[in-house]
């Protein structure tokens, strides 16, 4: 029976990561870069993003989804050849392994019963969650692989003491890091974590702590020696600055203006109802001296810094409160099921000396509060299903049918849909640098203004195509109110339009 309720749950996660690829989610803007750096890794040997005046070697959304998920999907093209159902059917992989890895650790501290609880909540909260995550070619999902495998050494270096579990812990603690950036807030973490053992815990002793807090350096400095040697002494410089800009509007930002917005997403997604209480539960129960104590205050303290960070320092896009969703949910399971034992216990969850009346008050508030909960949680799971049906999206594919068909070769077309490269590898595209993405969304997100406007009238191009990035942002609406360009056709949220005029110019060997 075991077995089978096993093969169950990795075949209802197979069909959630794989059912209708790659049509939902829609592949997007940083799908793209992605996508796009792993092509030209496999290519032409070069960790760069391209566009017609040639390759932008290290470019900043290189970093952001870092060599764990653009080296495993150059790998794939390599083997399989170049395709963004082939980069999809790889995240799979990593769905089922995510989610496998957040049920065994989940169990190391409650067990199955409770950890089924949490994985159910995994995958059902918040809609733009595990699931929608999870079937991307981004990083998060891949981190948060190598973060969860690190924290079982982690783990298993508190019960053993064993040097070879710090040194593992740490490698899988810098990985997540090199792939997406975000973790950063890791090494904060484990300064507190490590110092709560130190001086409280004694679980883990300072030469495996201190081991630990290496492997992640050397991750780190790994990465940035390859990138060095990549760009040379002047060029690594500018790399760094471009690094500091892009993350003082993304991950750096501290605008007091989205704080409220940040809060209320965590409000109504759930995170109060799903996340809250087994966090609270966790750091009670940390307060004893035991491998799992600190196993509990760890997860806590990661949860809490990362939380602070996207409420008061991110740009507060949804997607960078999923790594503490996550992690938090490891211990709902566990939480519910205490919040369900009590309430059959006439509410001794809150004390044992109540009166009966009120005894059976909070019973009833216990069981209603779980019932209501699971009923959300079940709502979202089907609303996932559902999606993966209804929300399927062709567009992508058919506009780049018709651009492999009609687009003349030699001719260079101007985008802003760099998930459109990999669907039409024989055209020539010019994309407009990463500043702009970061002038953009300080202006989108901050209403920040500037004073520059992006023309891209230097390069001469062909074509314009305006799609769902370009449209949000509004970057070449100055270029088309001016006459340049007719339009030729438009197949769901992409416009291609044929460039005519430079300015008050026709343009060269135009009709």
């Amino acid at each position: 029976m075991r077995w089978f309720i096993t093969a169950l749950g990795i075949s209802l996660l197979v069909f959630l990561g794989s059912y209708n690829q790659p049509y939902y989610p829609v592949t997007w803007f940083d799908e793209g870069l992605t996508l796009q750096g792993a092509l030209n890794l496999g290519q032409y040997d070069q960790y760069a993003m391209r566009s017609v005046e040639g390759f932008r070697v290290l470019d900043q959304p290189l970093i952001a989804n870092g060599p764990g998920i653009v080296l495993p999907v150059a790998a794939v093209f390599e083997v399989f050849g170049p395709g963004l159902i082939q980069a999809r059917f790889l995240m799979v992989f990593y769905f089922v392994a995510t989610a496998l890895t957040f049920f065994w650790l989940s169990s190391r501290f409650s067990g199955a019963i409770s950890a089924t609880l949490s994985t159910f909540f995994l995958l059902g909260i918040p809609d733009e969650g595990f699931v929608f995550l999870g079937r991307q070619v981004l990083g998060n999902v891949p981190a948060l692989l190598y973060f969860f495998l690190g924290f079982l050494l982690f783990l298993e270096l508190g019960r053993t003491q064993r040097f070879r579990y710090a040194v593992g812990a740490g490698i899988l603690f810098g990985l997540a890091l090199v792939t997406k950036g975000q973790y950063w807030i890791l090494i904060v973490a484990l300064g507190v974590i490590l110092a709560a053992d130190l001086t409280y815990y004694k679980q883990i002793g300072l030469l495996h702590a201190l081991t630990v807090l290496l492997g992640v350096f050397i991750c780190l400095l790994a990465w940035s020696i390859v990138q060095y040697l990549l760009l040379g002494a002047d060029r690594f410089t500018e790399h760094l600055s471009a690094i500091r800009s892009s993350a003082n509007v993304t991950v750096f930002a501290f605008r007091a203006a989205r704080i409220p917005g940040n809060l209320w997403y965590l409000i109504r997604s759930g995170f109060l109802v799903f996340v809250f209480p087994g966090l609270a539960l966790a750091a009670w129960d940390s307060r004893h001296r035991t491998p799992l104590g600190l196993g509990r205050f760890s997860l806590v303290v990661f949860v809490f810094l990362w939380l602070s960070w996207y409420v008061f320092g991110s740009v507060g896009w949804h997607r960078y409160a999923f790594e503490a969703y996550s992690a938090g949910l490891i211990f709902s399971g566990e939480a519910y099921l205490r919040i369900f034992s009590a309430g059959f216990s006439h509410g001794e969850l809150f004390s044992k000396s109540n009166p009966k009346k009120r005894s059976f008050l909070n019973a009833g508030l216990l069981l209603t509060f779980f019932l209501i909960s699971l009923s959300w949680a079940g709502k979202g799971l089907l609303g996932q299903v559902q999606r993966l049906n209804e929300n399927a999206d062709t567009s992508p594919q058919m506009f780049s049918e018709y651009l492999n068909k009609k687009i003349a070769e030699g001719s260079v077309i101007e985008s802003w849909e760099w998930e459109i490269d990999l669907l039409t590898p024989e055209l020539a595209y010019h994309h407009p640098t990463n500043d702009w993405v970061d002038r953009e969304t300080a202006r989108i997100q901050f209403g920040e203004r500037s004073d520059a406007m992006y023309d891209p009238s230097a390069i001469h191009p062909d074509y314009l195509i305006v799609g769902p990035f370009a449209k949000w942002t509004g970057i070449y609406s100055n270029f088309l109110s001016s006459g340049c360009c007719i339009h030729v056709t438009t197949v769901g949220k992409y416009s291609l339009y044929e460039v005519m005029y430079i300015g008050n110019h026709p343009k060269e060997n135009s009709p």
